[in-house]
């Protein structure tokens, strides 16, 4: 594959996500990086919602109604908003010399390139949001991961996904791979997975009518 093509399916994915935050926001939803400490602490609340919703984690295992690990302090948290109110969000854990990724820990493996892999995770969308139709919101904050982290210099995503949100990402036209057997992975079976888009075609990032 040439330079040149590379570059196409970079950029596609740069088209595809400004396409998904625009319309986001048509529908009244503002997606970005936290900024302030209590944007911050109302992702770490819905994050623990998620957790003890879902049985999880009980409440005595997070103290103070937040869910955060050791990894959050190096993180990038994107949250979506309606209004005032904080309706999905997604982390962006960043490589650093002599730490391994969460998903690297977690299933025993090492993903290259190292210190050049970004792990996106903890995804969650509000009970308020969720059964869209069009996957507005998680499509959107994917998007706003996926330029944050361009912005950073970065280009290659890894993670842990259920089979379905793989086969939902896949549908996207997202060329994720599998790395290895399923295991369970913050309260859920999920697989580790990683993305380089200038892998694929530019086509495959084009979103369809």
């Amino acid at each position: 594959m040439t330079a040149a093509e590379k570059t196409a399916g970079l950029e596609a994915l740069d088209r595809l996500s400004e396409q998904l935050l625009a319309a986001a926001e048509t529908g009244g939803i503002r997606v970005a990086v936290a900024q302030t400490p209590s944007e911050q602490d109302a992702i770490h609340r819905l994050r623990h919602e998620q957790v003890v919703g879902h049985g999880w984690a009980s409440p005595d295992d997070l103290p103070g109604g937040v869910e955060r690990d050791e990894y959050d302090p190096f993180a990038v948290q994107v949250g979506a908003w309606s209004g005032a109110t904080l309706v999905g969000e997604m982390r962006l854990v960043l490589p650093a010399a002599g730490r391994r990724l969460p998903v690297e820990e977690a299933f025993d493996l090492h993903i290259e390139p190292r210190g050049r892999v970004v792990e996106a995770g903890r995804l969650v969308v509000a009970p308020s949001h969720r059964g869209d139709p069009s996957h507005g919101i998680w499509g959107a904050l994917f998007a706003r991961a996926w330029l944050s982290l361009r912005a950073l210099g970065f280009s290659l995503l890894c993670g842990a996904a259920s089979p379905e949100m793989v086969r939902r990402l896949r549908a996207l036209g997202l060329p994720f791979e599998v790395l290895g057997a399923p295991r369970t992975y913050w309260g859920e079976q999920r697989v580790p997975v990683r993305l380089d888009p200038a892998g694929g075609h530019p086509r495959w990032f084009e979103p369809s009518d």
